[in-house]
């Protein structure tokens, strides 16, 4: 490989790692912001319940209780994966419909990812 080779290779390799690292910085803010608990969409003073981790997918913002999440649209029901609570008050989830088998408390101000297999259980939801 002559001189005027290994220069070109190397100015290659270069641009192509300042290339990689710009690229590295460019990433959207909203992609940033995703896992940020206050960018997940909830109306001021409720409970919200996500399809999705991280607030996304399908939702709701809820005041009062919820008695059967299976009468909701959404799929929500056994398939709660993430929690806002900015209501006020601390939230119980239920196993089954109609604030039956309490499972977990959200208290005011949390939101998180639920964790298996309380995910795949909520049936219900009210202040408690």
């Amino acid at each position: 490989m002559s001189i005027r080779s290994v220069r070109k290779h190397r100015l290659s390799l270069g641009l192509a790692a300042l290339v990689g690292s710009a690229a590295m910085l460019a990433i959207p803010t909203s992609a940033q912001a995703a896992g940020d608990p206050a960018t997940w969409p909830c109306d001021p003073s409720e409970f919200c319940i996500y399809h999705d981790g991280q607030g996304g997918g399908a939702h709701y913002s809820l005041s009062d209780g919820a008695s059967n999440l299976g009468q909701l649209p959404g799929g929500l029901n056994d398939h709660v994966w993430s929690v806002k609570n900015i209501s006020g008050d601390d939230w119980c989830l239920y196993r089954d419909a109609n604030y039956e088998n309490e499972i977990q408390v959200i208290l005011d101000g949390q939101a998180l990812d639920l964790a298996s297999p309380v995910r795949d259980q909520v049936s219900s939801v009210e202040p408690c």
